[in-house]
C-alpha cells in the first residue's frame, strides 16, 4: 500500500494504470481522473498538465501541486546520407546525455532504446564501454524515449512498428525498470503495443535469462554472441569470464524449450577474430542445439578501438558458410555510419566536443 504522506512531487509517466489509481485516491483526485491522465500521458502522448482539458481547472492545480513529468531536452538529431537511420542525443533532468536510434526499411520503423548511461560491462567493441556507467534509467526515462520518436513520426503519419532495448546499456541489469515500461507500452489503455514487437538484447546476464524464461513469454530474446571460442569472447565481453559460453547455452536451451520461443542471435563480423571458416563451423555446431536466426552484423568502426571491418568478400563467405549448415542468417547492411549510428558513439562525440 502506497505511504499516504507525499512530501514530494512524484514523477508521475512512471506510474502504472493501477499505481495511478492508488495515489490519485490519497491527494484529492478522483480514480476516475486517473484513467484520464493516463489516456492523455501514455495514449494520446500529451506531457502539458494544463492540456488535459476533460479535467477540471481546480483538478489540474492538484495535479501540478503532487506529481511532476520529466523533462527529455532534444540536443541533436542527425540522419544518414540513405536516411534509414536516424540518431536523437538526448540530455535528461540531472544532465545525463542518452541516446535513441531509429532504423526504417520498407516503411516499418524500429527504435533501439537505452536502459542505462554507461554500462557495466565493458564489451571491448563498444563505444558505450568507452564511457563510465552512471546509473540505471528509470521508467519515464525508458518511456520518454519511446514518446519522443512516436510523436517525431506521428507528424510524418507514420508510427513505430518495433522496439529493440539494444542502446546503451545491459537491459537485465537494470530489469525491473525495463520490464516495467514495456508493460506499460503494451497497456491497451495506453500505447497497446504488443510484447511481440519488443525485443530485449542482453550479453548474456545468465539470471536475468532465467528471471526472463520464468515471468515472460512474449517478448522476444536477442543474444549478444559474438563468438562461441571462450577465449575469444572474453577478450570481447568481460562478463563471458563470469558465464561462459556452455553456462549461457544451457540456460538458452532451457528458456526455449520452456517459451517455445525462437532465439536471435546478433554476430559482430571483426576482421582477424572472429570470422573466419572455423568460427563458422563452431558457431553452426552451437546453433544446432535452437531454433533460432543470427544477424550478422559488420563492425561498426567505434574511436579509439582497433578493430576492423571485414571486407565485403570475407561478410559473405561467412554468412555462405553458415547457409551451407542450414543455419537462418541474414547479413546486415552497414547503416548509418555517416551519422556515428554504433550505440554511444554521438554521446562520446559530443562529450569530447564539451571537453567532459
Amino acid at each position: 500500500m502506497l505511504n499516504t504522506e507525499i512530501l514530494d512531487k512524484v514523477n508521475i509517466l512512471g506510474l502504472n494504470s493501477e499505481k495511478l489509481r492508488d495515489i490519485f485516491s490519497v491527494t484529492g483526485l478522483k480514480k476516475f481522473n486517473a484513467d484520464q491522465v493516463y489516456d492523455w500521458l501514455h495514449n494520446k502522448l500529451v506531457f502539458d498538465f494544463d492540456k488535459f482539458t476533460n479535467i477540471s481547472k481546480k483538478d489540474r492545480e492538484l495535479l501540478k501541486k503532487n506529481f511532476y513529468l520529466p523533462t527529455l531536452e532534444y540536443k541533436t538529431h542527425q540522419i544518414s546520407d540513405d536516411g534509414d537511420t536516424e540518431k536523437f542525443l538526448f540530455e535528461l533532468k540531472d544532465g545525463k546525455l542518452i541516446e535513441s536510434v531509429l532504423i526504417s526499411h520498407k516503411n516499418r520503423h524500429t527504435l533501439c532504446i537505452s536502459s542505462q548511461i554507461g554500462c557495466l560491462l565493458g564489451c571491448d567493441f563498444c563505444a558505450t564501454a568507452t564511457m563510465r556507467y552512471e546509473r540505471n534509467l528509470d521508467v519515464s526515462e525508458i518511456l520518454i524515449q519511446f514518446y519522443f520518436v512516436q510523436n517525431y513520426l506521428k507528424k510524418y503519419g507514420k508510427k513505430l512498428d518495433n522496439s529493440v532495448f539494444m542502446g546503451m546499456g545491459e537491459p537485465f541489469l537494470n530489469y525491473d525498470n525495463v520490464i516495467e515500461a514495456v508493460n506499460i507500452l503494451n497497456s491497451h489503455k495506453g500505447q497497446n503495443f504488443s510484447k511481440r514487437n519488443f525485443t530485449i538484447s542482453t550479453s548474456g546476464i545468465i539470471p536475468g535469462i532465467n528471471k526472463f524464461t520464468e515471468n515472460e513469454n512474449q517478448i522476444n530474446l536477442a543474444i549478444s554472441l559474438h563468438s562461441v571460442k571462450d577465449d575469444i569472447r572474453t577478450e570481447i565481453m568481460p562478463i563471458n569470464k563470469k558465464y561462459k559460453v556452455k553456462e549461457l547455452k544451457k540456460a538458452l536451451v532451457n528458456y526455449q524449450k520452456k517459451t517455445k520461443n525462437r532465439i536471435t542471435f546478433e554476430y559482430i563480423l571483426i576482421d582477424d577474430l572472429n570470422c573466419e571458416a572455423e568460427d563458422a563451423s563452431e558457431l553452426a555446431d552451437f546453433l544446432r542445439s535452437f531454433s533460432c536466426m543470427v544477424n550478422l552484423i559488420p563492425y561498426n568502426k567505434v574511436i579509439g578501438k582497433p578493430y576492423k571491418t571485414p571486407s565485403n568478400k570475407k561478410q559473405r563467405n561467412f554468412y555462405s558458410l553458415l547457409k551451407e549448415k542450414n543455419v537462418n542468417v541474414t547479413l546486415r547492411e552497414t547503416k548509418g555510419q555517416d551519422i556515428a549510428a554504433a550505440c554511444g558513439q554521438l554521446k562520446v562525440q559530443k562529450e569530447m566536443e564539451n571537453g567532459k
